[in-house]
């Protein structure tokens, strides 16, 4: 008989019909009969074909061939599973596991068949059917654990603790005793209600283990756990005389302290073990909240803490996390910025790396307004995190906040190399906002309108952008339609922003639309309240009116933004000569 390996049976498009007829299923016996050789030979043939057949992925011949294999040789257990996976990928679910029993029954040794078999039933929620195969796995292959480890979750889903332990000692025996195990065996043992025999397994675990405190540890605990306190204390302080710094047996005897309510020789092994550079951050950021929260409920005399916290990383100087929790403690105190600071740039002294520390103090001086430490900070940041657009940004807009344009531009142009496809995408269009500014005030207009595009891209309602762009559209005299349509857009947006509106007026002026323009002026002065008003939107003001004939009103707007500071030697002309005139006139 000829065994193969079964590639894929994933049908492709030429996957077998659904309506394929089914060979009936002698399911009562699994006695095998004899075929002549030469029913034997048909059948090695068409096998054959049918395995090369798969494996070039002509699955619907295959599927056929295999049937015919069957009907020459009905008792071939290789021809019933392979059968049986492409009932599977048809969906077929109910043939499929018929198939599969029958090649399962005629192949009991066959671990594939057996475990292919199980699968179906926990596929289709037959627990009890796949419990039952897998037990007959384990008793005759007695060296997989992993079939004892599944049979073990069944039975534990049965309840059924004395399989769960039988299953424990048959891995005891072949995985050798473990602290795994035991404590999988004392679950039972006190799932059955026996902390008895829970406790022996642990102390037969501990005997075994006479040099490791920490298996007695564990015994005491267990002792804890059962109300026998004064057990639990002589096991932790022997063990505590027997090895003094051995963290694990601190933390138990500080549990101990607490529950018993020792507080100040509670108090006395948190010391010990805050103290202590072996022990794990993990226990030690615990024994801080657990610090924490007592001294919050004795008062929050947070001197204390902070005291602990400077002790604790005397000892361990390079434990970051230690160092943030304590920041993180400063702030919930609301302590003065100076001592926040502080403990941040310590964190950037033992870890330069350190992204939250150097964001928190990037907050702090954005705050501020204190635009050179914004910029040295982002600069190390930018060495250390360079992956990180925020620095690229905050760098750059510092910059421009100085209104040093060029170190601006070529901090936005370094972040903008960051950008990837999960990037930020409000930053991202911030990015390109403030680099389309700062071209179109170096005179480089066609590469500002280019990075505002990129802006929108980004952002389509990033509205200072549309706005700026808009205005600038509108200076040149060009595209007036898009304009309108990026200004109209701020309007609704902000309908009480006098900037926007004016932009908006203008743009209509543009376009000799000055009764509509005259309206939306109107809105942009009566919206603009600042002490001074704005000497651009009192000049287009005194434009549109004097477009609209109106000579009084427009001679008193643009009076008023000579009185607000208007530097244009644009308007005293205009209102010289009564008219409106342009810059490149």
């Amino acid at each position: 008989m000829v065994v193969v390996a079964c590639a894929s049976t994933k049908p492709s498009t030429n996957k077998p019909s659904r309506q394929a007829s089914q060979t009936v299923l002698p399911m009562t016996s699994v006695e095998a009969h004899p075929i002549s050789e030469r029913d034997s030979l048909r059948y090695q043939h068409f096998f054959l074909e049918a395995v090369r057949q798969q494996a070039a992925e002509n699955y619907t011949a295959a599927f056929d061939l295999l049937r015919h294999c069957l009907e020459i040789n009905p008792d071939a257990p290789e021809t019933w599973y392979m059968l049986a996976l492409y009932w599977s990928e048809l969906k077929r679910d109910t043939t499929a596991v018929r198939y599969l029993e029958r090649a399962a029954a005629m192949r009991p040794d066959n671990s594939t068949y057996q475990e292919r078999l199980a699968q179906f039933y926990i596929g289709t929620r037959d627990y009890e059917k796949a419990k039952k195969v897998y037990e007959q796995l384990a008793a005759t292959q007695r060296d997989r654990t992993d079939v004892l480890n599944i049979l073990l979750q069944f039975y534990q889903r049965d309840r059924d603790y004395p399989h769960m332990l039988s299953i424990i000692n048959r891995l005891e025996q072949m995985l050798g005793n473990s602290e795994e195990l035991t404590l999988s065996k004392m679950r039972v043992y006190e799932l059955q209600g026996d902390k008895k025999s829970a406790f022996k397994a642990l102390k037969a675990l501990s005997d075994k283990h006479p040099n490791d405190q920490n298996y007695k540890v564990m015994m005491g605990n267990w002792l804890m756990q059962n109300q026998q306190s004064k057990e639990a204390y002589k096991i932790f302080n022997k063990a505590l005389n027997e090895e003094p710094e051995n963290v694990y047996v601190q933390a138990s005897m500080y549990d101990y302290y607490r529950a018993v309510g020792q507080d100040s020789l509670a108090r006395q092994m948190m010391e010990s073990l805050l103290m202590s550079p072996k022990s794990t951050t993990d226990s030690k950021i615990t024994m801080f909240r657990q610090l924490i929260s007592e001294n919050e409920e004795h008062g929050g005399d947070s001197t204390v803490v902070l005291d602990m916290f400077n002790r604790s990383l005397a000892n361990s100087p390079k434990d970051v996390d230690i160092a943030e929790l304590k920041v993180a403690y400063m702030n919930l105190k609301k302590m003065p910025e100076d001592s926040i600071n502080k403990g941040l740039r310590y964190i950037l002294e033992v870890a330069p790396e350190n992204m939250r520390a150097r964001l928190g103090l990037l907050q702090t001086y954005i705050g501020h307004q204190d635009w050179q430490q914004v910029i040295d900070i982002c600069q190390s940041g930018t060495a250390y995190n360079p992956d990180q657009m925020v620095f690229y940004y905050y760098q750059g807009l510092a910059y421009y906040q100085l209104e040093d344009k060029d170190h601006a531009l070529d901090a936005f142009q370094r972040g903008v190399s960051q950008i990837k496809k999960d990037s930020d995408k409000e930053i991202v269009a911030d990015f390109y906002y403030f680099m389309g500014d700062i071209m179109h005030q170096k005179d480089l207009d066609v590469q500002a309108f280019a990075a505002y595009d990129s802006c929108l891209q980004w952002k389509d309602d990033h509205v200072p952008c549309l706005n700026n762009y808009a205005y600038y559209l509108s200076l040149k005299n060009t595209d007036l339609s898009r304009a309108e349509q990026m200004s109209y857009k701020t309007v609704k947006a902000e309908p009480k922003n006098a900037t926007y509106l004016d932009t908006y007026a203008w743009i209509l002026f543009m376009q000799e639309r000055f009764e509509e323009a005259r309206i939306y002026i109107d809105q942009a002065v009566a919206c603009d309240t600042d002490s001074v008003q704005n000497d651009v939107i009192l000049e287009h003001a005194g434009d549109i009116y004097i477009m609209l004939g109106n000579e009084e009103e427009a001679l008193g707007f643009w009076q008023r933004a000579i009185d607000s500071g208007s530097e244009s030697p644009m308007v005293p002309r205009k209102m010289k000569e009564k008219r409106y005139l342009r810059e490149d006139l």
